[in-house]
C-alpha cells in the first residue's frame, strides 16, 4: 500500500521563456519522476466549486490543466461530513480549501494543494448518507476526470465517519470496488466491514476519549474486528504514546508485512470535535496519501 508522492516548487514569478524551457525539460528527459510539479502559479491555483445538479463541491489537482500533465492520474480524497454540516466547507483547509475572494494565503489550504495534488470531492446531505447517489456520483466523477483508481480516499467525521464504512461496503459490493484508505473520526456505528476490504484497505480511526460512550465503544470494536480478522492473523501490533495540539493520544498499529494496515488513535481530554485532526497532525494525511491499492 506504501507510496510515495514528491513535490518539487519553484513557486511564483517564472518568466515566460523559462517556464517554457522546464516544460520541454520535463516532457523530454525520461528520468524525471511524472510525480514531480516544477512549479505552481498563482494564476492556476484551483479554488472549491460547487456542482448545484448534483449537490456537491469539489476541486481540481493544482496543474491539472497542464499540458505536460495531459497523461498525469491524480488521486481522490473524498470527504464525508457529519449531521448537520452541509453546505459550510470552510473549515477544510487541510483539504485545500481557501476563500477565493481573500488575498491571504492559507498555508495549510497551500501545503495540501502543493504537497498531495489531487481530486476533492465533497458531496453534500441534508440527512443521511444515501450509498447509491454517493457511488453514483463517484462513477460520474472518476468518468469525467483523469483518477487513479488504486489511489481512492475517504474521510469522514461523525456521520460521515459511520459513513465511510457503510459506503466502502456498498461500494465492494456493487462492483467490486476498494477505497486504498480510510480516516475515520468519531464514527458511531458499523464496525465490521467486507473481506476485500479489510486486506486491501488501510484504515486509521480516531476518537476523543470525552466522546459520548458508543463513539469510543464502536471505534474499538471496528479495530477488534480487523485485529482478529484472519487475514491479519500474523500481523503486528505497536503501541506509541505521544501529543497532537496539546492533548495526548495513544494510537495502536496493526502492520502485516510492511503495511500499516489499521490503525486507532485515542485522544485524552478531548471530545466529539475531532474534525481538524487531519489539520493538527500532519501525519494523517502523509499517512493516507501514502495508500494504495495492491493485489
Amino acid at each position: 500500500m506504501k507510496h510515495t508522492q514528491r513535490t518539487l516548487s519553484f513557486h511564483f514569478g517564472v518568466p515566460g521563456c523559462i517556464l517554457g524551457i522546464l516544460c520541454m525539460v520535463l516532457v523530454s528527459c525520461p528520468f524525471i519522476d511524472r510525480e514531480y510539479d516544477p512549479f505552481f502559479l498563482d494564476e492556476d491555483r484551483p479554488y472549491f466549486e460547487y456542482n448545484a445538479a448534483s449537490d456537491y463541491y469539489y476541486c481540481l489537482p493544482w496543474n491539472y490543466s497542464r499540458e505536460w500533465n495531459s497523461r498525469r492520474e491524480y488521486p481522490l480524497v473524498i470527504f464525508l461530513h457529519g449531521s448537520g454540516g452541509a453546505g459550510n466547507i470552510s473549515y477544510l483547509n487541510y483539504l485545500g480549501y481557501q476563500d477565493p475572494d481573500s488575498t491571504y494565503i492559507n498555508q495549510i489550504a497551500y501545503n495540501f494543494q502543493t504537497t498531495h495534488p489531487s481530486f476533492v470531492l465533497i458531496p453534500q446531505t441534508a440527512g443521511s448518507w444515501n450509498n447509491q447517489i454517493l457511488m453514483s456520483e463517484i462513477e460520474s466523477f472518476k468518468a469525467a476526470y483523469r483518477i487513479n483508481e488504486q489511489r481512492i480516499y475517504v474521510i469522514g467525521y461523525s456521520m460521515g465517519g459511520s459513513g465511510s464504512y457503510s459506503l466502502a461496503n456498498a461500494y465492494c459490493d456493487d462492483n467490486g470496488s476498494l477505497f486504498a484508505g480510510i480516516v475515520r473520526l468519531a464514527g458511531q456505528s458499523q464496525i465490521s466491514v467486507r473481506d476485500a476490504i479489510a486486506e486491501h484497505t488501510a484504515v486509521w480511526m480516531h476518537t476523543g476519549l470525552e466522546d459520548e460512550a458508543i463513539r469510543i465503544t464502536t471505534t474499538r470494536e471496528a479495530y477488534d474486528f480487523l485485529k482478529n480478522h484472519p487475514v491479519n492473523l500474523h500481523a503486528e501490533e505497536s503501541v506509541a504514546v505521544y501529543d497532537v495540539n496539546g492533548k495526548s493520544v495513544a494510537t495502536k498499529t496493526l502492520t502485516r508485512g510492511k503495511n500499516e494496515v489499521a490503525k486507532i488513535s485515542e485522544y485524552a481530554d478531548t471530545g466529539h470535535g475531532i474534525v481538524m485532526l487531519p489539520a493538527q497532525d500532519p501525519e494523517i494525511m502523509e499517512w493516507l496519501f501514502e495508500q494504495q491499492i495492491v493485489y
